[in-house]
């Protein structure tokens, strides 16, 4: 990469081209002649551009000849290509049309060259300035939550995950983001960081998204879809920006809030003669997160008698039997979704007392001891902080060909979910990309340099507990309490609980910061047999790409070819994967190539048909290689586009998916190949499936015997899906929008990981499974032999009322189907005896056999009325969103349960100043303050109000 660098840079300043120069100007104004300001004014095929002053003025100087064309373009008004000529290039006059819908807009997202987005053969969502402006979302990224069939899962204020069609995750690593075409995910972690790494909201142009398969052209992870966000050129977007937005959440809790926040970013640009130009972005953000303060008891399938059964049918499930008790003073097993340290399946934090205990009141019983809530382990009050920063450097080579170096700073802190929750304290990562560009070809290099330390907040609560007082002791005394002095619970543990160290207290405070201080590969100093719960990963990664549109030289036909090399460096110091056996750390690398080709055919006046086939290999090195090929068609006639396609994709396994193994890292994960199976154990001393295992732990004299879970980790494979799409979208008369689609999915050799007990004495018998002190939870990743099908549809529609309204909304729909298999390919049967094929993965009886991760809503819709101009400077929306019910499968600390329904209203009021280029916007979102949950033991989100100023191009 610094080779690359050098290079790029004397071609940079070592290219030099003498050319004449052309000084066009104009003036741009709406139907009333009035002036329009900050209209973005671009010679077509060029990134030469300017922005109109306050009186509708703009110059620009270029080196092309005349005649040239002028792509004119401003938010609620049609997009206009102006001629220039010798006779008005000094004159040119604009008059802009006012359009409620666009329909005109250009992408880049779905096919790697610039198309008209109707006439894209997938389905793709593009949210512009024109979005931006009018969400009520306080960032451009959270705007994607009114886009159709999106869903964003809520990590902490500045980390929300994009999920698209099913299998929502909290870190979706099915799910590719780029930033300016880099990978935006953790290198190492395989996940998107959304703003907590991203760019400045001052320098995002527009976001890309494409829902659906994306390998094609994109490789490896675009399983479910790809979002593109697109920064500002310099050349186009120049002078000083900035905005300061003052907000604050968390209302409504007599113990907590509201809290404030601030967010302040400044950009500037400058062209400094005909072609160079650079840019300098920074923001900040500090506030308070949303609070995960969920305390009720948890409901997971780990639970005896989780699940109601009907016994005349073999015990099938019917629904779900687990009543919660959420008072820990009467529920023996009390475990709170965001208390830790009281867990009733992971090793400290549950004792069951023996079948042969002295008193039959507490034979077998499971009593779970008293946790620590999740604010109280992280200190830190729910304080939240974001820098980003970037600096890019802009060369014309020639009037076509433009280089760039560009410096990429994303530093934070968050919490994550995985099967724990984990706390990230001050995530680090530079990316540095070279890209030169032309009109027909690109060439980049980047890396991503990350420096992320993180602890597990779940395993620090139980050695906290446990460096006070062991689980064993502690039971013990909570017995003798509730038998010898006939006391209640509460009163037994309160007896239990004497000494116990209090959250804020300097020993509490001593311990946590010890323990989370420490690596997961050592010992904390001064305590007994304590391993830390620290882990790193400063993983690194290098990438290049090119590629050549062949389309001038064959005229025939469009022809794209290209290919990319990548190359992972893990370094996380054993803590979150393993090392090799010479003690040095994993690199993997990745290499392939596609071509597609393209070419739009006429039928009769008026209807064209344009079909594409798309073709690429991929290779990692620790797993077969594939092709994912795509063939797509467009039929157009007129306004009217109808689009059909079918492709393949995959995704490799995340390097702890690959490699992790427990005690390193992400709790109990275990990676899929032999070398992470060798590394638990599991291969001499397998586990057994928690579901299998928990109807024997509750009735150990009449339910089978849990079976081993022995699989083959020599046959780990890549995540396929083959899917297909037929969509119609259409523009009638500049008032109405109309886009819908309906597809079909099929995974195979899809990768989840599965909850099982391994014990930790090897040949203790099944038996050793009645005490939680002798088994550890691992979550075990395999490529399972299930058939799975997602179904799903969904419309956008806009039309432009009177006056400047627009009303708008989608609605998506989508449902995960399952034939399940065992290892051998068989059919599985549920406990009644039928088949499980193509069902629901949400219904009971398929949900009792093991946990399939789908995750997701059957039904969402958006409703939006919106006004940019209710005068010539205030404008204002109001946003409904509702989404449905939600089926969880879930992690080893958090649960299986059917999340409720919620909605939000959201809405903001815009008021320009023209005068000194600005904006003021006061919005919410959620502002009624409903409180709701997008995923099993995440923060619950309330309102979120904000008032901002945005300064937009000053000292230009």
């Amino acid at each position: 990469m610094r080779q690359v660098s050098i290079i790029l840079f004397f071609i940079l300043w070592g290219t030099g081209f003498v050319t004449a120069q052309t000084n066009i100007a104009g003036t741009v104004t709406d139907a009333r002649k009035q002036p329009l300001a900050g209209v973005t004014v671009t010679v077509s095929g060029t990134t030469t551009g300017t922005i109109t002053n306050e009186k509708g003025r703009f110059e620009l100087k270029t080196s092309r000849d005349l005649p040239l064309t002028l792509q004119v373009s401003f938010v609620g008004y049609a997009t206009q290509s102006v001629p220039v000529r010798g006779n008005n290039f000094r004159n040119v006059t604009v008059e802009l049309t006012e359009q409620a819908i666009l329909a005109d807009e250009v992408i880049v997202s779905a096919s790697r060259v610039e198309e008209s987005i109707a006439k894209a053969a997938v389905t793709v969502e593009k949210l512009g300035p024109r979005q931006f402006a009018s969400s009520p979302a306080a960032t451009p990224f959270d705007a994607l939550q009114n886009v159709k069939g999106v869903d964003l899962l809520t990590q902490s204020l500045t980390f929300r995950s994009v999920n698209v069609r099913g299998f929502g995750a909290n870190n979706n690593n099915r799910f590719v983001q780029l930033t300016d075409y880099m990978d935006n995910r953790s290198p190492g972690l395989g996940f998107g960081f959304g703003t907590v790494a991203g760019i400045s909201d001052l320098d995002v142009e527009s976001i890309e998204l494409i829902p659906g398969a994306s390998s094609a052209l994109y490789g490896p992870d675009a399983l479910q879809g790809l979002m593109l966000t697109t920064s500002k050129n310099p050349f186009t977007y120049q002078g000083l920006s900035a905005q300061l937005k003052l907000g604050a959440n968390n209302f409504g809790k007599d113990d907590f809030g509201p809290k404030p926040y601030l967010d302040v970013a400044v950009r500037y640009a400058k062209q400094i003669g005909t072609r160079f130009a650079y840019k300098v972005n920074f923001q900040r953000l500090t506030g308070t997160d949303f609070i995960a303060d969920d305390y009720s008891d948890r409901s997971t399938n780990a639970r005896p008698g989780f699940f109601t059964t009907d016994a005349s049918r073999g015990g099938v499930a019917t629904g779900i039997g687990y009543v919660p008790n959420n008072d820990p003073s009467t529920n023996f097993q009390y475990d709170g979704v965001n208390i830790y340290g009281d867990d009733i399946n992971v090793p400290g934090g549950s004792f069951r007392f023996p079948a042969n205990y002295s008193r039959p009141e507490l034979q077998n019983q499971l009593v779970t001891r008293t946790g620590y809530r999740e604010i109280d382990v992280l200190g830190n009050e729910g304080k939240v902080f974001s820098n980003r920063a970037n600096v890019a450097l802009h060369y014309k080579l020639t009037n076509t060909i433009e280089a760039s170096l560009g410096w990429y700073y994303g530093n934070g802190n968050f919490i994550r979910t995985a099967g724990f929750r984990e706390y990230f304290p001050n995530y680090n990562r530079h990316q540095f990309k070279a890209e030169v560009r032309g009109e027909n070809f690109f060439v980049r290099a980047y890396t991503t340099q990350q420096k992320a330390e993180g602890w597990n907040i779940g395993q620090t609560a139980v050695a906290i507990n446990n460096a006070w007082k062991p689980i064993n002791q502690w039971a013990s005394e909570f017995g003798q309490a509730y038998i010898e002095n006939k006391t209640t619970v509460e009163q037994a543990r309160q007896t239990a609980n004497r000494g116990r160290f209090e959250p804020g207290s300097p020993e509490f405070n001593r311990i946590r910061d010890a323990v989370s201080g420490t690596y997961n590969t050592d010992f904390v100093p001064g305590l007994t047999n304590v391993r830390g719960t620290r882990f790193r990963d400063n993983s690194q990664l290098w990438h290049y790409e090119g590629m050549y549109n062949f389309s001038k030289l064959l005229r025939v036909a469009d022809l794209l070819v290209g290919g990319s090399y990548r190359r992972y460096v893990l370094e996380s110091g054993g803590t979150a994967f393993p090392r090799k056996p010479d003690g040095s750390e994993y690199t993997i690398d990745e290499y392939g190539g596609y071509a597609q080709l393209s070419k739009t055919f006429p039928v009769v006046a008026g209807l064209t048909f344009k079909p594409t086939v798309a073709l690429r290999y991929d290779k990692n090195q620790y797993l077969k290689g594939g092709f994912t090929p795509r063939a797509s068609g467009v039929i157009s006639y007129g306004v009217h586009n109808l689009r059909g396609s079918w492709q393949s994709a995959f995704r490799n396994p995340s390097p702890g998916q690959l490699f992790a193994i427990p005690g390193t890292g992400q709790g109990g994960e275990v990676g899929g190949t032999v070398l992470a199976y060798t590394g638990a154990g599991l291969i001499a001393n397998p586990g057994y499936l928690v579901n299998e295992t928990t109807p024997f732990q509750a009735n150990p004299n009449t339910a089978a015997a849990p079976q081993p879970f022995v699989i083959d980790p020599a046959q780990y494979t890549t995540e396929k899906i083959k899917t297909w799409e037929v969509g119609y979208k259409t523009v009638v008369g500049s008032r109405l929008y109309l886009d819908a689609y309906y597809f079909g999915s099929r995974y195979s050799d899809f990768i989840a990981a599965q909850s099982v007990f391994q014990l930790l004495t090897p040949g203790a018998g099944v038996n050793a499974l009645l005490t939680p002190s002798n088994y550890r939870t691992l979550q075990v990743n395999f490529n399972n032999t299930n058939e799975i099908f997602v179904r799903g549809a969904g419309i956008g529609i806009e039309y432009g009322l009177k006056n400047g309204y627009t009303l708008s909304g989608n609605y998506a729909y989508q449902i995960g189907l399952i034939t399940l298999r065992d290892a051998r390919g068989n059919v599985r049967n549920d406990r009644a005896g039928n088949p499980v094929v193509k069902r629901k993965m949400s219904n009971p009886e398929v949900a009792q056999l093991g946990r399939n991760f789908f995750i997701s809503p059957e039904n969402r819709y958006n409703i939006s009325l919106s006004n940019p101009r209710l005068t010539d400077r205030l404008g204002a929306t109001i946003t409904y969103r509702w989404t449905d019910r939600t089926w969880v499968e879930q992690g080893t600390t958090q649960g299986d349960v059917w999340l409720p329904a919620w909605s939000s209203l959201d809405a903001q009021v815009s008021y320009k100043v023209p005068e000194i280029k600005s904006t003021v916007k006061v919005g919410g979102t959620n502002v009624l303050n409903q409180y709701y949950a997008q995923g099993y033991g995440l923060a619950r989100i309330g309102a979120l109000y904000y008032v901002s100023i945005t300064f937009d191009e000053l000292m230009r």
